[in-house]
């Protein structure tokens, strides 16, 4: 059985994210540019759950936004733009910026592409959260075995339609159990044309392959799986996402505490522990508040078996509390 048992207790911040907010995202972090992104906790890991959108490097210094084809295609050094240049896209990097190569001296120390705790994901981190995915039956149809995640990993919306089975255009509304929320950007190529948005979803690795390559993840709206890609020319441009350094990193062992709820599985009752008087809202899986109410108690004997979201709200210290709770 996937983990559905408390996942966590966080502090949320009145802020807006502009790839929607996350019912299940464990905290909200903050990049070097004063953007907001939410982020998750799979298993020993932090992911963030929204794509990267800085254009400066962690010091300050500016990242080149380049739209012309003929520059885009002769660099060796940091760049992003936007998907077809059309700012209300999203931001795609080279693979130098994300590595922050930011002049052709070599023995120039790189720049910090992420902000203060967080980095780009390495190779063996991005088979980590895949083997978590598939260990905690997030496989479309539940099995422990093979990878079968994508639509886990998905968005809702976006993907062009396709009809095969596990598919992540086959009823999108099926997607993003996990919360990943993987976008299909498309990329830009060496020659600077843009290619697959609605169809693919990449995301660059910190890990080289061979001089002019790098390995990167790819989701595609035909296929059920995480696609690990080793012909990543460093001059594409991908998405990025940030995954939180392993020093400052949650765990399911060591995340907040400060209240618990129970009994989880529940049949009825449910029962959040202390004398405070919490706002709770009550949501199904695909958003939709379907309860609300005041105390320490709430009543889901009338709800049908499935797995619910709970936040909780202390007024007293201004904090909320979120669970993932299954009613038998």
């Amino acid at each position: 059985m996937k983990k559905l048992l408390l996942l966590s207790a966080f502090l949320i911040f009145a802020c807006s994210y502009g790839q929607g907010e996350q019912l299940y995202a464990d905290g909200t972090a903050t990049d070097q540019d004063g953007n907001s992104f939410e982020w998750i906790s799979y298993g020993s890991q932090d992911w963030a759950i929204e794509n990267t959108e800085v254009v400066n490097y962690r010091d300050g210094t500016e990242i080149p936004q380049v739209t012309d084809n003929t520059e885009w295609e002769s660099l060796t050094t940091g760049a992003w733009c936007y998907y077809e240049n059309d700012e209300t896209k999203g931001k795609l990097y080279n693979w130098y910026a994300v590595m922050g190569i930011h002049d052709a001296i070599e023995t120039t120390p790189n720049k910090e592409f992420a902000p203060e705790g967080w980095h780009v994901p390495t190779d063996a981190e991005w088979t980590a959260l895949e083997e978590y995915l598939i260990a905690n039956e997030y496989n479309y149809d539940g099995t422990t075995t093979g990878n079968k995640i994508a639509k886990a990993m998905a968005s809702n919306t976006g993907w062009n339609t396709s009809t095969g089975t596990g598919e992540i255009g086959n009823d999108q509304s099926l997607n993003n159990s996990s919360g990943f929320n993987a976008f299909p950007e498309g990329y830009r190529n060496g020659l600077g044309s843009f290619n697959l948005e609605g169809y693919n979803a990449f995301f660059w690795s910190s890990t080289e392959n061979d001089t002019g390559l790098a390995w990167n993840r790819s989701l595609s709206s035909y296929y059920s799986d995480l696609y690990r890609l080793f012909v990543g020319f460093k001059l594409f441009g991908f998405s990025v996402r940030f995954v939180r350094d392993a020093s400052t990193a949650s765990t399911e062992n060591n995340q907040s505490n400060t209240i618990t709820i129970y009994p989880n599985p529940t049949t009825s009752i449910l029962t959040i522990k202390g004398k405070k008087a919490f706002d709770i809202k009550v949501y199904d899986m695909t958003g939709r508040k379907i309860m609300t109410h005041t105390g320490n108690t709430i009543d889901m004997s009338n709800l049908s078996p499935a797995t619910y979201i709970i936040k909780a709200f202390d007024n007293s210290n201004n904090e909320e509390f979120t669970y993932k709770v299954i009613k038998d």
